[in-house]
């Protein structure tokens, strides 16, 4: 065969063999229409506007009644409007739609905003002490609106300073345990053999060791900071990483373009990095939300056992401890952070939810 026509049979191959890779876009198109939506729609009216009412009510009319009243009447008025928005979005844009999971992306999103900006904000300090106004309840006013803690510190401040440590804890525990636990899974599971059954033992070691007690293990060598207990959590979110990196490259190193690719002599390392890493990285990063939402608990709650950021820096899980001495005489303390701290995480688990059905056609229902 002359060279010239070997080299054209060769291109074309290596053309079909990435022509064969497992990506494709996913195109989002409309949702499935809704039964009687005229009725929906209706429905979704007649829940919208009395909840709006009733909300309104609930902030700026019966601001002289108990404010556990006021709490309760203002959550059956956003259950109506979710409910209403809910079903006036299935009509927009179709039974799929999900207003919770908006919901958990603006919040999500305005968490991230607070956190980056928080310097810029008009917000009180979040250390200065203000005794004289120590165990504030929260007001419709700028200066308190979630009310203050038992040094008089701003809880809106500190909420805020402290999704700043807990984002910046997770993006780097997140972050860096993709990588690590991402090419271990990748070169085991692709080698197999000695290799694979090496870098098991220390997959298996980790997972095998109480996640608790390594973590005390870990921080209690080194000064609790950022950084240590980002490693600390690092060192525990490899193995998920790995097993899930490390499934997905079993199944694929035998699939069609991975074997034509190698029958035309194409390296191991692009074989790894150009054919495999991309379809095996789908399901590795719709587990990353997942992921950052124990990131943030597992952070939370050695904050509340004392093992977190040296104080005054605020954190979620040292506010709740704090308060929880507070519980009777001032119930805000203890329920702001806990509050932002449980809707971070439920928002974080539906996101990687939502992305894990996306990324992955064969989960959806």
């Amino acid at each position: 065969m002359p060279s010239s026509i070997r080299e054209c049979a060769v291109a074309e191959a290596e053309r079909a063999a990435a022509a064969t890779v497992l990506i494709e876009p996913i195109a989002p198109g409309p949702g499935l229409p809704v039964q009687n939506p005229a009725r929906q729609r209706m429905l979704g009216i007649a829940c919208l506007v009395p909840g709006v009412l009733i909300v309104l009510l609930a902030l700026f009319v019966l601001r002289s009644t108990d404010a556990t009243w006021r709490t309760f009447i203002g959550f059956i008025g956003f259950g109506l409007m979710f409910a209403g928005t809910q079903a006036l979005g299935r009509v927009r844009w179709g039974a799929t739609f999900s207003v919770g999971l908006w919901l958990a992306i603006f919040w999500l999103a305005l968490v991230l905003f607070c956190a980056i900006f928080a310097d810029l904000l008009p917000i009180d300090s979040a250390t200065k002490a203000d005794i004289p106004r120590r165990l504030e309840r929260p007001a419709l006013e700028w200066s308190q609106p979630l009310g203050r803690d038992t040094f008089g510190r701003s809880n809106l401040s500190r909420v805020i300073y402290g999704a700043r440590t807990s984002l910046i804890i997770a993006g780097l525990t997140v972050s860096l345990g993709l990588i690590i636990g991402s090419i271990i899974g990748l070169i085991g599971g692709y080698f197999g053999g000695a290799i694979d059954y090496i870098l098991n033992i220390f997959v298996n070691s980790t997972l095998a060791f109480p996640p608790l007690i390594l973590l005390i293990s870990i921080i209690a060598v080194f000064d609790p900071s950022i950084l240590s207990i980002s490693g600390a959590l690092i060192v525990l979110s490899i193995p998920a990483y790995s097993r899930i990196m490390r499934a997905q490259t079993i199944s694929l190193r035998q699939r069609e373009f991975v074997l034509a690719a190698r029958s035309m002599g194409a390296s191991t390392r692009r074989i790894l990095i150009k054919e495999i890493l991309p379809n095996a990285m789908l399901a590795v990063a719709a587990y990353t939300f997942i992921q950052a939402a124990v990131i943030i608990v597992a952070e939370g709650s050695l904050a509340f056992l004392g093992l977190g950021i040296p104080p005054p820096k605020p954190e979620w899980g040292a506010m709740i401890s704090t308060a929880r001495n507070n519980l009777r005489v001032a119930p805000h303390t203890f329920f702001v952070p806990t509050i932002v701290l449980f809707v971070a995480v439920i928002a974080a688990n539906m996101l990687g939810d939502a992305l894990r059905d996306t990324l992955d056609p064969t989960l959806r229902d």
